[in-house]
């Protein structure tokens, strides 16, 4: 009997052996591999290159420098996590890739992919930090000896990874009615550029430590003056200095969540004693969906316990009550773009 010289494919997929639950703990237990695929291919800067036109795997292959195995583990592994497709002999984005992960576009998101991966390696230590409630790592030395400490590597992440939540902050609130906003925290100026740029007589002042301030100052001066000349940069520690007394607008961007509670119910109490009767503190982070269903907010807690000595993502109701305690009334909370949400407070 001789066999047929054509080979006839049948890619109908083969039954699930895994059960569901099965397939969840396995993903789970690879998670750390599509994280850390994911990072590489970004900087491998992949789907922007693959976003003009479809590629096929020697095109890719060669393009990359990569040996045959290699670069077919590559390709398969991203597929298998939903960020490419392979059909006609070609690999392309899939939606999700093109939106997120393709250089220039708007919703860009590789600051936050590298935001995320500088806490790769202090993960190893996650059971450490669980069972000694304590940071292990000191690299955001913000938080350890903010008066002499470098920050800027920190501040450089968080100023990158800033962009999207800065620029759409006006879609949720309107800022016409403020004349003075104090970003408190406020890194390299993103949200103050942002605020200006889209407000022409809006003024704003970035309040944050000297040594961020000197580099805001130094990436300020390459703007158009007649935007920087409404941003006023005033250097000080936000819990041992006064707080400037002249905005009726405070603005806390992923600051608050940092912080353990004393700490932020003093945040507040400054912030309220600056503020004029009819001004709003704006806190504009991430927070838990509820104490049952915390929501994506539970691995941003994560990140904090690894780096921060009290920093905790809270629900609405614990941040209400801590504004309600120091004075603030009509509290209400404002969901925006990716895992970010708007609490505004005034003062009466």
């Amino acid at each position: 009997m001789q066999l047929s010289s054509t080979l006839i494919v049948d890619e109908t997929p083969l039954p699930q052996l895994m059960t569901g639950p099965e397939k969840h703990l396995f993903q789970l237990m690879t998670g750390f591999f599509a994280s850390k695929l994911l990072v590489v291919a970004v900087e491998l800067d992949l789907f922007s290159w693959l976003s003009p036109t479809p590629r096929q795997f020697e095109e890719i292959r060669v393009h990359y420098g990569l040996a045959p195995r290699p670069c077919q583990i590559l390709l398969d592994a991203l597929v298998s996590i939903g960020l490419l497709a392979y059909q006609d002999q070609r690999y392309e984005n899939t939606a999700t890739a093109e939106s997120l992960l393709v250089r220039g576009q708007v919703d860009f998101q590789g600051p936050h992919i590298q935001l995320l991966d500088h806490l790769y390696s202090a993960c190893a230590d996650l059971k450490s930090a669980l069972l000694e409630n304590r940071p292990v790592t000191q690299d955001y030395s913000y938080f350890f000896q903010p008066t002499g400490g470098e920050v800027t590597g920190y501040s450089h992440l968080m100023h990158s990874s800033s962009l999207i939540p800065a620029m759409v902050l006006p879609q949720y609130w309107d800022f016409s009615d403020s004349q003075t906003v104090l970003d408190l925290g406020g890194g390299y100026g993103r949200l103050c550029l942002s605020l200006v740029t889209q407000y022409p007589t809006l003024h704003t002042i970035l309040f944050d430590l000297p040594s961020v301030c000197e580099k805001a100052t130094r990436l300020l001066a390459q703007q158009p003056v007649p935007i920087t000349e409404r941003i006023e940069v005033r250097p000080g520690d936000f819990f041992r200095d006064p707080l400037p007394d002249t905005a009726d607008t405070i603005v806390m961007m992923r600051v608050a969540h940092d912080w353990p509670h004393a700490q932020v119910a003093a945040l507040f109490h400054k912030a309220y004693a600056a503020l004029p009767h009819g001004g709003r503190l704006l806190i504009y982070e991430t927070f838990k969906d509820s104490e049952s269903r915390p929501g994506e907010a539970a691995f941003i807690s994560l990140l904090l316990l690894l780096i921060s000595p009290g920093g905790e993502c809270r629900t609405f109701v614990e941040m209400a009550t801590l504004l309600q305690e120091v004075g603030f009334s009509r509290i209400e909370r404002i969901p925006t773009v990716y895992c970010y949400s708007l609490v505004v407070a005034e003062k009466d």
